[in-house]
């Protein structure tokens, strides 16, 4: 059961990786790269603006390819849920708002339903997605959704 678990999160995250979704104003975000594991230990985000900081971070997340962003016109924002001791969370960039110069980025957080069989390793979640370039980024958390 460990290993179909392992698997399954496996395969969400090699699928989960450069899919394009419509933001609000009809412009899209891209999800670069989303994975359970390999995230910062703490919850927090980044706003990356240029290709040195992006390199950066996708060597701190040991992302062996590295997706193409043309910084002229998005920035990245990065996502980390913080370490958990066990599978089945996951965080991910699911709205991007944009309202003149800023972006509103709603990130959705997934916790496992109590005594669910999970993982039971630590784990890290984070999202990166490229996002429409603006000046200002605020990033907003939907409330705890739990998989049932």
């Amino acid at each position: 059961m460990k290993q179909l678990t392992l698997i399954c999160l496996l395969a969400i995250s090699l699928f989960g990786c450069n899919s394009k979704k419509a933001a609000t104003n009809g412009e899209e975000f891209t999800i670069l790269a989303q994975s359970g594991y390999g995230g910062r230990h703490t919850e927090s985000h980044e706003l990356v603006k240029n290709e040195q900081q992006f390199l950066a971070l996708c060597k701190e997340l040991n992302i062996e390819t590295i997706p193409q962003v043309d910084f002229t016109k998005n920035n990245v924002v990065a996502v980390f849920m913080g370490q958990k001791r066990s599978g089945g969370y996951s965080i991910t960039v699911e709205k991007v708002v944009i309202d003149g110069n800023t972006a509103q980025v709603l990130v959705k957080n997934t916790l496992p339903e109590q005594g669910a069989m999970v993982t039971m390793a630590l784990t890290a979640p984070y999202c990166v997605a490229a996002i429409p370039k603006t000046d200002k980024v605020i990033v907003k958390e939907n409330p705890v959704l739990i998989e049932k």
